[in-house]
């Protein structure tokens, strides 16, 4: 059924987890893997000049998209990108160029109280992709309801 998976891949631990569930969808549908790491812009304020060029920043994401398809085992297909911009544009723009059946990311697990201030990658990509997105959890508890008060 998913035969071309997209991985959003940043080295995190939510990306780690990300790509063992992207791996075993690969393994049991026969479908092949892509790593995307994207090189987000830096954010500064007016006047200020960062000690770290664009160049840095894509050269990181490449080295850390090197590791991620180091982990991935002999016998499962991958492929890996890199892009400079807007992680969850570049996501949307990735899935719909390539024609992936699936894009696979983790969360950070902020919360739905903290994610609506902040904004969240994934929920930028679940609202503006057609294609099917599986988020992976941490599996910490994300309910803002302290245990023993449900």
């Amino acid at each position: 059924m998913f035969k071309s998976i997209l991985v959003a891949w940043d080295g995190s631990e939510h990306a780690r987890r990300a790509l063992g569930e992207a791996v075993d969808l690969a393994r049991t549908q026969d479908g092949r893997l892509t790593l995307l790491t994207v090189a987000a812009p830096l954010r500064v304020w007016p006047g200020y000049v960062p000690p770290i060029t664009e160049a840095d920043l894509i050269s990181a994401a490449e080295k850390i998209l090197a590791e991620g398809e180091a982990l991935v085992p002999e016998g499962i297909p991958i492929s890996g990108r890199t892009a400079a911009g807007d992680p969850g544009l570049e996501l949307v723009k990735r899935a719909a160029a390539a024609d992936h059946d699936l894009i696979v990311m983790g969360s950070r697990g902020r919360g739905a109280v903290r994610s609506a201030f902040l904004g969240s990658v994934s929920h930028f990509v679940l609202n503006h992709t057609t294609v099917p997105v599986l988020i992976i959890h941490d599996g910490e508890r994300e309910s803002a309801v302290p245990e023993g008060d449900s």
